[in-house]
């Protein structure tokens, strides 16, 4: 049978690769051997099934092995972005009700204890302690007593009360249309999911190496890792992005498999001087309508991009396109999962269904209900047409698709004309009063007279913008799993 919690999926790993690297300087055994000590540090400490534990923490080893020993305790880890601050961190933590929080609190990004000190203390009575996943010792964070992740590991290991059906995890929604939702999943579907995703890309051949290079907070980073895991794979955390770094990291380390947004392999690709070794895989999201750029950096670094698709809900890496298909720069492709699958509703909204679907939104039946079809199908809130190789093709949030002229248009489709006229570096449309508005970062040769002319000459005339706006910079929210724009803000914009 295969591993239907994470205990059984790090303790295969680790019988299956015992002296293989697994985070920076440890093996699988030692990884393993780590993660049963930590949870005997956490029963020492009460915390046991049905407990959850909130983790605010860049992404750094200790991350990984703090969720895996609340896996082996049978206890949930709350997964919470660390550009979080009191205003989003307050009322998660008082849905959630965790009973301790880890923070990082020598990350020089985030004072830690300061956001903490800054919640109401109504919405963190629940909270009894603090985990230090960093070097430093024993302390008061927030007037919690703070123990270093060391001192729960010096100590005798527990044995194993993970359960396929205990609660896991949970993700936050980024919050961009509806409010933020805790997205809950259970040990078998994130260990199923990751068996299927590691199979898929291949984390289980000799010297495959992740680098962890999206926040692990989010479904993005973390169930790529959580293929690494799977597959045996090194994994090479980075607490922060910088392409620099990035580029030494990958040649140093072998890095064979990464994912990221459109950005983010842009920005890597700046960087990178000569060509890497082949990848084995890239998975990217094209946040921000860039994809053909990413495509042809691939080509000149090997980095074997290929579109992806996934949600808090249905987890990252849900589908995944062919690298060498026609598709392969399109968000999208066919499930991970042999027992998954897909259809595509009149109004072309995406249904769902695969072991790796969540099971609730915690503290939500109602959104929870809303979330799926009479016949058990997950409605994702996404538009996607059909491929004909039998997979599928996202096309946009639902709330953002455009209704121009008595028809419903895709942004995606304005925005990858207007990016492909001279000095356009990115776009972004939205609709205000049956008119697409465009929103544009202008570059070098840019002419807004020509390239209003160019959309009148070559788009269906419901689809040319009433107007372009040139800004310096797009309105973004930080999201788990990366940045992304706030179209509702531009929609503001475009009345104003």
């Amino acid at each position: 049978m295969p591993p239907a919690t994470l205990t059984e999926l790090i303790e295969t790993t680790a019988a299956r690769r015992p002296g293989a690297p697994s985070l920076p300087g440890v093996t699988w055994a030692e990884a393993a051997a780590s993660v049963r000590r930590i949870a005997g540090g956490l029963a020492r400490q009460g915390i046991g099934p049905g407990d959850r534990v909130a983790l605010f923490l860049p992404n750094r080893p200790g991350l990984l092995l703090l969720l895996l020993a609340l896996a082996r305790r049978g206890a949930c880890a709350v997964l919470l972005n660390t550009r979080f601050r009191a205003a989003e961190l307050g009322p998660l933590l008082a849905r959630a009700q965790p009973c301790a929080i880890a923070v990082a609190r020598d990350f020089a990004a985030v004072d830690a204890a300061a956001v903490l000190a800054d919640v109401p203390a109504a919405q963190r009575a629940s909270l009894r302690l603090a985990i230090g996943v960093d070097g430093l010792g024993a302390s008061e964070v927030a007037g919690l007593p703070a123990l270093p992740l060391g001192a729960l590991a010096d100590g005798a290991e527990a044995p194993d009360a993970a359960a396929p059906d205990a609660d896991c995890l949970t993700f936050t929604t980024s919050g961009t249309t509806a409010g933020p939702k805790l997205v809950l999943h259970r040990q078998r579907g994130i260990a199923r999911h990751a068996q299927d995703v590691a199979a898929r890309i291949g984390t289980d051949a000799p010297g495959a190496a992740f680098l962890a290079a999206v926040p692990l907070c989010g479904t993005f980073g973390l169930a790529a890792a959580m293929a690494a895991l799977a597959g045996g794979a090194a994994i090479h955390p980075m607490e922060r992005f910088d392409a620099a770094e990035a580029d030494a990291l990958i040649r140093g380390a072998g890095i064979t498999h990464l994912v990221g947004g459109d950005d983010m392999l842009l920005m890597l690709a700046a960087a990178a001087q000569a060509p890497f070794a082949p990848f084995a895989f890239t998975g990217f999201a094209n946040f921000h309508g860039k994809a053909d750029r990413v495509m042809a950096e691939s080509a000149r670094l090997n980095l074997a991009a290929r579109g992806v698709y996934g949600s808090s809900e249905a987890q990252a890496l849900f589908a995944l396109q062919d690298p060498a298909g026609p598709h392969a720069a399109t968000g999208g492709g066919t499930p991970a999962s042999a027992e998954a699958a897909f259809r595509i509703a009149e109004d072309g909204t995406l249904l769902l269904r695969g072991p790796s679907l969540f099971d609730r939104y915690l503290g939500d039946a109602e959104a929870t209900a809303r979330a799926r079809t009479a016949d058990g199908w997950f409605v994702s809130g996404d538009l996607a047409t059909a491929q004909p190789d039998g997979g599928f093709a996202f096309a946009t949030r639902a709330g953002d698709a455009l209704r121009l002229g008595g028809f419903l248009v895709a942004p995606e489709e304005i925005e990858a004309f207007l990016l492909a006229q001279p000095g356009v570096m990115a776009a972004q449309v939205v609709a205000h009063e049956g008119r697409a508005v465009a929103f544009v970062i202008a570059g070098d040769g840019y002419d807004e007279a020509a390239v209003m002319a160019a959309c009148t000459a070559r788009l269906a005339r419901f689809k040319v913008p009433a107007r372009i706006v040139a800004l310096e910079a797009f309105p973004m929210v930080d999201g788990p799993n990366g940045r992304k724009v706030q179209r509702a803000k531009l929609r503001e914009m475009a009345g104003g």
